[in-house]
Order: C-alpha cells, then structure tokens, then sequence
C-alpha cells in the first residue's frame, strides 16, 4: 500500500514536467490494511490517514473494476504491485520487468520470477526480447539454489531394450498361471466383442488359479510362494504398460504378444489386491433388524391413443438464482459422500446451510469476494481455513458430518471448493440486497 502511495506520487511529480509520463498503477492484496498511528507519512502522498481509515483493492483503484488481472490487460496500467496475491500463477506474457523486495526460496522463488517467461508478440509481430528482474533482497546464490534442480541435463546411460517385453512374457508364462490357449481365447472374445459374460467366464481358469495359490500360501505361511505371487501381480501390470509404450516404437512381428497384451489388461484387473481378499468368515453374524420403508405408491399405467405435442417454443426455460444452483451442488456432493442411507437430505441441507450463514458473518470473507474475481477466490486458503474454524464452531450440530472436514478425505477439496463457490454466490447477493 505504502508503495502504491509513493510510486503514485514519483508519477504525478513526473507528469507535471512531462505530460507523455502518463503511467497508471495496480495494487493487489486481499482484505483490507490501515495505518498504525506511529507509520511513518509523507506529505507528497496526500492526507495522512487516521488510524480508522482502511486501504482496500477498491479505494486505491478507483476506475479499475473488481478483476485487476483483467484492467492490467489493456494499455491504461503498466504497473502492478503485489504482495501474495498475483506472486504466483498469474498468466500475463505482457510482463517484462519485476522489482523484488521481499525474501524468496525454493519453489517460491521459481514460481515468482518465472511470471517473466512468457513470450509475447506484438500486433506489429514483434516479439518481447528483453526480461528482467532486480532484486533488493535475496542473494544471487539463493535464487540459483532454487532453479538449478529445474535445469538440469536428462540423458540416458544405455539405450532401451526392446526385447524386454519378451523377456518378461516368456517369465510370465514360466509361472504356469495361464496357458497360450488361455491367451489366445480370451484374445479372440476380445477382438470379436463377444461381451463380458463370455470375456469373464474365459479369463476366470487363471483368475481362480491365481486365486487358489494365493490362498493355501496365506493357509501354510508359505512366504516364498507369497512373494512370488506378488511379483507377478506386478509383472503383469508392468507388461501391459511397457507393451503400451515399446509397441508404438518396436514392431514385434508376432501377434501373440498383442494377444498376451489383451489378455494381462483383463486377468490384472481381477487379481488386483483391491480386487481380491481371503474369505470372510460369516456363519455367526446374526441379523438382529430389517427395516422397510413404504414409499408413496405411484400409478404407472398405460394408456393408448396418446397425442404428442409438437414443438411450440424454444429456450424459454427460466434462470435459476446462481446462489441456489452453487448451494445444490455443495449439498449434492455431500449427499454423494454419506449417501442417503446415513443421512435424509434435510439434515445434509441444514448443515451445509447454517455452515454458509457462518461464514457470511466473517467481514474478512465478505470483503475478499468484493476485491477478488471467483475464481481467485476459490483459490483462497483463506477459506478454506474459514470453513476449518466454522465446522470447530459448530460441530454439535451434526458430529458426524463435522468430522469428515478435519480428515484427508478424497473428496474434501472439491466439497470446500463447490463450498466456496456458494459463499460467494451468497455474499454477492448479499451484498446486492443491501
């Protein structure tokens, strides 16, 4: 902000002398900021602000609308200073010079400088040759410890053999899990689209072998036999990539080795560990209660002599809210997480809802939705760390629910995300409506 205020001040100092010094400036932040009553002021940057007076994206870029990546496009900004915000993932190839007066390291350090790299051509055809960076702070062998992992020589020590995918089949083979009849059968149903009753009722004398070794091995502790099993699980899979790749190279000359391509595709699919476990022991599992639930009855007779309607209109469906459409998609991903046997949709609806109605109340969150495009807000770790503190807050309401946000569930970062998109649908109305 402080910079923002004297790089202003520099320009109308220059301007005056020169009136084709007409640069205009950006600055980027999330939130707000205000002065502490001991900052030092100059008067060349105006008024000196009270304690209570806040800088925020919008008073300190009058005129340059809420999407700053989008008003530095065009010809009226040629300057735009950040702190976070911007650092990294912004894609402007317009970017040619950066002043750096903060400490990089590591992958920070790439990320920042390389929003210089991009290449650039005029409407003229002429390409943007000069890039540079002076930097204040960092030392030049910081910055090289943090590139040099990136620009290191790939080479290769010995040239590929081609024959290791026949090295690893006769291996495969050796194993006696399956026959070339076997392979060639499974191939033919495959190549025919016999379907998969057939393809399944083909592959299953290898899939039931494996599964039989596997089995009196776990029995009799045989752990030679386990390893091996084990590895042949894995040559499996390593075959099928391997042919994948060395076939759009190599022309192997033999169509069996397509075929045994087929075949390991399909039987690795069915010996996978995820696909196969010891038998589960049921006989004293007691079914203490069933309980049915009568559903509405509904009167799906047919009638004939039906009349169809032709068509009389076109794109008249109405719009919905997009506050309301952001909201369902949260709900339905969490519906899709519990599933409706754990919970009715109301419970899941009322959760989600007081949740938004939480965060609403964070004056911090509202004003990133009125500096920051969607979609840099939903890039926000702000919010995410917001929802964190509001499911603590009000985890009574429905423990269960409330525990799946502090876990490392697969589905967490889309349902925070599809959350953050509802926020800010809800916080722009809100703001509307006020």
């Amino acid at each position: 902000m402080k910079y923002k205020l004297a790089i202003d001040a520099y320009i109308a100092r220059r301007s005056a002398e020169d009136a084709s010094y007409n640069y205009r400036t950006l600055v980027a932040f999330s939130a707000g900021v205000t002065m502490a009553e001991d900052e030092t002021w100059h008067s060349d940057w105006g008024p000196q602000p009270s304690k209570d007076d806040e800088f925020t994206e919008a008073n300190m870029n009058p005129g340059a609308g809420a999407d700053l990546a989008a008003a530095f496009k065009g010809d009226t900004y040629k300057i735009m200073l950040v702190a976070n915000k911007f650092q990294t993932g912004f894609d402007q190839p317009l970017l040619s010079a950066m002043y750096v007066d903060k400490k990089l390291s590591g992958v920070a350090a790439v990320q920042t400088l390389s929003r210089l790299n991009r290449t650039h051509r005029t409407a003229g055809g002429e390409q943007k040759r000069k890039t540079f960076v002076i930097d204040f702070t960092n030392k030049p062998e910081d910055i090289k410890a943090a590139f040099e992992p990136y620009f290191k020589n790939a080479t290769l020590e010995t040239e590929t053999d081609p024959y290791v995918v026949v090295h690893l089949a006769n291996k495969l083979a050796q194993a006696g899990i399956y026959t070339e009849d076997d392979v060639r059968k499974v191939a033919e149903l495959w190549v025919t689209r016999k379907g998969n009753n057939a393809l399944s009722a083909a592959i299953s004398p290898a899939q039931h072998d494996f599964r039989r070794r596997y089995a009196r091995a776990i029995e009799e502790e045989d752990k030679v036999t386990l390893q091996a099993l084990d590895l042949f699980r894995k040559d499996v899979s390593t075959y099928v990539r391997l042919y994948d790749f060395m076939s759009q190279i190599v022309d192997y000359g033999d169509p069996y080795m397509e075929m045994l391509s087929i075949f390991l595709r399909l039987l690795e699919k069915v010996i996978a560990e995820s696909a196969w476990a010891a038998d589960v022991d049921l006989s004293d599992v007691v079914l203490v209660g069933v309980k049915h639930n009568k559903a509405i009855p509904v009167d799906i007779s047919l009638v004939g002599d039906g009349q169809l309607k032709g068509i009389s209109a076109a794109g008249t469906g109405t719009k919905k809210e997009p506050k309301y459409v952001a909201l369902q998609v949260v709900i339905d991903k969490m519906n899709d997480l519990f599933g409706a046997e754990t919970f009715a949709e109301y419970q899941i609806r009322e959760f989600v809802q007081g949740l938004v109605q939480r965060l609403l109340a964070d004056p911090n969150l509202i004003k990133q939705t009125k500096v920051n495009s969607k979609k840099q807000f939903l890039e926000s770790q702000d919010f995410q760390a917001a929802v964190t503190e509001a499911v603590a807050d009000n985890q009574d309401a429905h423990n269960t629910i409330a525990d799946y946000f502090f876990t490392d569930g697969p589905a967490i970062n889309s349902i925070i995300v599809a959350l953050a998109d509802a926020f800010y649908e809800a916080a722009v109305d809100q703001q509307v409506d006020s």
